[in-house]
C-alpha cells in the first residue's frame, strides 16, 4: 500500500522553542490517522505544517509522492487534496457534523 502522506525529518521551531524535532511519519492510503497528545505537544503545529499554514525549518513533506514543501508548489492545489478537522474550530452550530466537514470541499471544488 502506497503512502498518501509522508513526513521526513521535519523540524519546526518558534524562536528557541523546538516544537517538531526530526519527525518522520508515513500515512498509508485508505487509512484514518489520529493525533493524540498532551496540550502543547505539537499536534496543531504538525497539522498546520502539513496544510502549509506554517513553514517547516527542515525536512520534507510529501503528498502522493510530490514534495509539497517546495516554494514553487501551488498551495491551493495541495489544500484541495487535504482534509483536516481541528477540535473546537468554530463549527457552525446550525449544521450537522457531516455538513460542517463537507462545507469547505463543496465550496472550493464546487461539487
Amino acid at each position: 500500500m502506497a503512502n498518501v502522506l509522508e513526513l521526513q525529518n521535519v523540524r519546526k521551531a518558534f524562536g528557541a522553542e523546538v516544537v517538531l524535532n526530526n519527525l518522520s511519519l508515513q500515512v498509508p492510503e485508505h487509512t484514518a490517522t489520529v493525533l493524540i497528545g498532551a496540550s502543547g505537544s505539537g499536534k496543531s503545529t504538525l497539522l498546520r505544517c502539513i496544510n502549509l499554514l506554517e513553514t517547516i525549518d527542515d525536512g520534507q513533506i510529501l503528498l502522493d509522492g510530490q514534495e509539497i514543501t517546495d516554494p514553487a508548489i501551488k498551495v491551493d492545489d495541495v489544500r484541495r487534496k487535504l482534509g483536516m478537522v481541528f477540535q473546537s474550530f468554530n463549527l457552525f452550530p446550525h449544521k450537522t457534523v457531516l455538513e460542517n466537514i463537507t462545507l469547505a470541499p463543496v465550496k472550493v471544488q464546487k461539487k
